[in-house]
């Protein structure tokens, strides 16, 4: 196998990723119990899809393919969006401790989890920083995120009252030009 051939095969690591959550999916979710899920992993769908429409043209994180020009941002956010997460999102729920104590270390693990995650798809070209943004944030969001969702699954209307500060407080730290929206 030559070096284009292996470049070739690990650009399909999207499939490889897919693969991987569909095995945890398997092994860990309690399918059904999923429908207490469902609004959460909505509200992260929206919430995500929000960010790329509104950061579109001033991206602070992005995939990046490295070989394949199609596999770029948007075909592999859609994974990510509607299909990886989710899976990774159902299997947090659904597993968060009932003891605080324990809570504090199970989302610790998360949280270190995925952005560990990023980190190494950013060492591969995979997952690229623009405008300000670097993988040292990537803690924090990960941080809000977990607590965020798991508050949102708690408590939808108290999820959603405690984002609308988080949202402003992003814009203001990380904002785009209004203009990038045309």
């Amino acid at each position: 196998m030559g070096i284009i051939d292996f470049m070739e095969w690990w650009e399909m690591y999207l499939l490889l990723v897919i693969v991987v959550w569909i095995l945890f999916a398997y092994r860990f979710v309690d399918w059904k119990q999923v429908g207490k899920q469902y609004p959460t992993i909505l509200f992260f769908i929206a919430v995500n899809m929000t960010y790329n429409f509104l950061y579109y043209n001033h991206t602070l994180w992005a995939f990046r393919g490295v070989t394949m020009e199609w596999l770029n941002h948007s075909i592999i956010n859609m994974a990510f969006t509607f299909f990886i997460c989710p899976i990774g999102l159902i299997i947090y729920l659904q597993r968060i401790p009932k003891n605080r104590s324990n809570q504090f270390v199970y989302i610790t693990v998360w949280i270190a989890f995925y952005t560990v995650i990023e980190w190494l798809f950013s060492l591969k070209g995979m997952y690229v920083y623009d405008h300000g943004w670097n993988n040292w944030l990537n803690i924090p969001l990960n941080a809000v995120l977990f607590l965020v969702l798991y508050l949102h699954y708690r408590n939808p209307v108290r999820g959603l009252l405690v984002s609308l500060p988080i949202v402003v407080l992003f814009y203001v730290f990380f904002s785009f030009p209004l203009d990038s929206l045309k």
